[in-house]
């Protein structure tokens, strides 16, 4: 009998489940010896290659080294961390600190690598701060592919629009028409101004109690935003390309910080071109609050929403209660995403 061929689908999927047996009997099971005297858990603030910095449960920060075949760790992360002598390497009595395991994760913010590999941004996070700003261009497409990451990880979504005091003529209606139609579907929009210092108390607020990360194009003002919060961090500032209007990267590897009210934010690196990693058709109508609410009430059960006759999303676009925008933003996501299978 021929061996059947798996869909790219269902190799991600057998790969994402072995990766997460080999990190469940780590932990588990402790196949590889584990001193627990000389073993704490700590939360990954900064990833260098084959070395982390990693806060302790006394807010410590210590530098730790990587066992090997632990597979990605994300800034987020809570990791187990060992004490160890290597005295081929170090001065007698010297440690060094070592991950061995990776805890559990609630979730793992992906994106698209190298030659369409995965890769992690954060771990463990209660809410994703999609920042966009009047300069350079918002672009609603990135943020509804921003939105259905959130709404699939699942964590609690919030759109910031920066560099408000830069509003003129031409763009005081497209603010408006964002902030009106995200607002429509349920999403909370903060104006802010780190110039002005517009916004910035409210969304310090909306920072407490959870874990957030900043997502958006380089030069919004994501590392900017962060400053304003916390202006005691050593926090680098880039420019704006007068050339392409796009941000310079400043951000080179995600960052954790704490902030009052028990907030943390994670800082990540700039992403013109984020691809969330949608396992299926069904991932990405639940990433859309507003669209999903017609699924399966349309006439036939396979319509493609396209030209079919009886689609519930079209005539709820004709009748105005679905966005047009949006609903094409969620064409395109499932076009893109069967093209690749």
């Amino acid at each position: 009998m021929a061996k059947r061929k798996l869909s790219k689908q269902q190799q991600r999927r057998i790969a994402s489940q072995q990766k997460n047996k080999i990190k469940d009997d780590q932990l588990q099971n402790n196949k590889s010896p584990i001193d627990e005297s000389s073993t704490q858990t700590a939360r990954v603030v900064s990833h260098h290659g084959r070395q982390l910095f990693a806060e302790t449960e006394d807010l410590e920060i210590i530098k730790c080294k990587i066992r090997q075949n632990l597979g990605d760790i994300a800034c987020g992360d809570h990791v187990l961390v060992q004490q160890t002598q290597e005295k081929t390497q170090l001065q007698a009595g010297d440690t060094q600190n070592v991950v061995v395991a990776i805890k559990q994760r609630t979730n793992l913010l992906l994106k698209t690598g190298f030659a369409g590999a995965t890769k992690p941004v954060a771990a463990n996070i209660g809410q994703i701060l999609i920042v966009t700003a009047i300069r350079p261009k918002p672009n609603p497409y990135l943020i509804d592919r921003y939105l259905t990451a959130a709404e699939n990880l699942p964590a609690k979504a919030l759109l910031v629009i920066n560099k408000i005091d830069l509003i003129d003529s031409a763009t005081q209606q497209i603010a408006e028409d964002l902030t009106s139609l995200y607002q429509s579907i349920g999403y909370r929009v903060i104006s802010t101004s780190i110039k002005q210092n517009i916004g910035i108390d409210e969304l310090s607020e909306a920072l407490s109690n959870t874990t957030s990360i900043l997502v958006g194009l380089s030069g919004v003002g994501k590392s900017s935003i962060v400053k304003a919060i916390l202006p005691k961090e050593e926090i680098k500032i880039g420019e704006t390309s007068e050339a392409s209007g796009e941000g310079k990267h400043t951000t080179t590897v995600s960052a954790l910080y704490h902030l009052k009210d028990s907030g943390i934010i994670i800082d990540s690196p700039g992403v013109r071109d984020f691809t969330p990693i949608n396992k299926s058709q069904d991932e990405i109508t639940h990433g859309f609050i507003d669209v999903r609410q017609f699924n399966g009430a349309c006439k036939f059960s396979n319509c493609s929403h396209q030209n079919e006759p009886g689609c519930a999303m079209k005539q709820a676009v004709s009748d105005g209660r679905l966005n047009e925008q949006r609903f094409n933003n969620y064409l395109r996501l499932l076009k893109e995403f069967n093209e690749k299978e």
